[in-house]
């Protein structure tokens, strides 16, 4: 009898996109003492590649700070390439859309507090994300409910 091995595992990871826009320098929120506004969006985005059981998932997140004006615009598209294999049809989204993205989010993270600090800025540290949160919300507007 042979037996069921499954493997979840990450080939690569690398930053696809990279963009900071310092729009106002820091003297800006200095001077007001004011705690600027920060909404961070954040995506995941699944390919198959050509390869069988091996996929790319990037976790794109948007961040806009702002005070009266804004702050600054950072976008980020940071990928990974996983090779999943040997799990059940119906474990495979969770497992994309779940433990993919949560595996990179600590490096996006770092590079987000980086980028935002060599910018002129405090690093920025974005909270942990609850990525099964993110994915019933995803699934519940695009109208499918989980099972």
């Amino acid at each position: 009898m042979e037996e069921n091995k499954q493997t979840l595992g990450i080939i690569a990871q690398y930053i696809k996109d990279l963009s900071f826009e310092n729009i106002n320098s820091i003297s800006q929120m200095e001077s007001s003492g004011e705690q600027p506004q920060i909404d961070v969006q954040l995506k995941v985005n699944i390919e198959k590649m050509k390869k069988p059981n091996e996929f790319s998932i990037s976790l794109l997140t948007e961040i806009n700070a702002k005070l009266d004006k804004p702050l600054f615009i950072l976008e980020l598209d940071y990928a990974g390439e996983f090779i999943i294999d040997g799990f059940p049809k119906e474990m495979m989204d969770p497992i994309l859309y779940v433990e993919c993205p949560r595996l990179l989010f600590p490096f996006a993270r770092s590079i987000i507090a980086n980028v935002v600090g060599e910018g002129g800025f405090p690093p920025l540290y974005l909270a942990p994300v609850n990525f099964m949160d993110l994915y019933q919300q995803q699934m519940e507007s695009q109208g499918q409910t989980l099972q």
